[in-house]
């Protein structure tokens, strides 16, 4: 799956008591992606006046974030999460969102929080940087920034650095916060490039950058792998340094057809959540089907996430989605409702 703007997808955490052959996953999310049609129709309509001659460009970097105002679209979003929250098996959302910096921007990300805690949904953010400050790895560099990217005046630290830890330290901060070393909101941030390999020392050195006392945002940080970066050296690495240091280190790994689950489902369990979706479905029933026969590939995976809503508005059109026909499909045991 590309990474450009996807549709929505939603993952919700459902707990089971025991894992029957034909239930489902033991915790499921819903992931979002803004715009679409369904969450903010017309939105075209309300672009700004730097975004009025090509909106689609805007909402394919940074700008949708940054320069429109979701209040517009308050009552969508409202019943969205309801929807979500209305079905009873998921229990929090995905949002992918970019990396950005206006006073819009900030209250925009307030507003989605407000909008699915209203509903009794959670919220992960997953950040998919975009190009706003230089190439999307250049977030990894705490010093020793590449010159090709951005760096704070006087020093070699990367501007998309310091945002993401602005970013990082805002998004913690919503609802009760967090305090002696806890986590609030989990963080998921895009890792992999087929034109740039980081490689483990600058993964390595990110993760031990990130601070764990207050905020602890060393453990709400997860990697975000796409499916051609599932089998990343680095991030395996990486998360076998943090085990061995009594810690969990999370991998979020986008897997869809067959032969890619089977290979690369338990890669890094148990601290792993396998995202998937069922491409095309026309009703509940078909994407039932479809999703119990990736369930029963994966052997029930205890963490699943699913693209919610497919995007007809934004290039490249993708058809993964479980909200159909107005209502979100089951996740529990969704092998029995064939």
């Amino acid at each position: 799956m590309s990474k450009a703007l996807l549709c929505l997808m939603v993952i919700t955490v459902l707990k089971l008591n025991s894992a029957a052959a034909s239930s489902g996953p033991q915790t499921a999310w819903s992931v979002f992606v803004l715009p679409n049609p369904v969450v903010t129709p017309n939105w075209r309509s309300y672009a700004p006046a730097n975004c009025a001659s090509n909106p689609d460009a805007c909402a394919g970097d940074s700008r949708f974030w940054e320069s429109w105002n979701f209040s517009v679209f308050a009552s969508d979003l409202d019943a969205s999460f309801k929807a979500v929250s209305q079905q009873g098996k998921y229990h929090a959302v995905m949002m992918l969102m970019p990396l950005g910096d206006t006073p819009t921007f900030w209250n925009n990300i307030q507003l989605v929080y407000r909008s699915a805690a209203s509903q009794g949904v959670a919220l992960q953010v997953v950040l998919f940087p975009k190009w706003k400050y230089g190439a999307e790895w250049c977030y990894l560099y705490s010093a020793n920034a590449p010159v090709s990217c951005p760096r704070a005046a006087g020093t070699t630290t990367s501007v998309a650095y310091l945002q993401l830890r602005k970013m990082m330290s805002f998004v913690e901060s919503l609802g009760p916060g967090c305090v002696n070393s806890a986590v609030n909101i989990p963080f998921a941030i895009w890792y992999g490039w087929s034109n740039f390999s980081p490689g483990y020392d600058a993964l390595k050195r990110f993760w031990q950058s990130l601070p764990n006392s207050g905020c602890n945002l060393r453990a709400s940080y997860i990697t975000w792998l796409d499916t051609a970066f599932t089998g990343t050296a680095e991030v395996q690495r990486l998360q076998q340094y943090v085990k061995s240091l009594s810690q969990p280190f999370w991998v979020n790994t986008e897997l869809y057809s067959t032969a890619q689950i089977q290979r690369y489902a338990t890669t890094y369990a148990p601290y792993q959540t396998i995202i998937t979706g069922y491409w095309g479905a026309t009703d509940t029933t078909g994407w039932a089907q479809g999703m119990c026969l990736k369930w029963n590939t994966a052997l029930q995976p205890a963490r699943l996430g699913v693209w919610t809503f497919y995007d007809r508005d934004v290039s490249p059109i993708e058809l993964y989605r479980a909200y159909i026909n107005g209502s979100m499909a089951p996740i529990g045991s969704i092998c029995l409702s064939q």
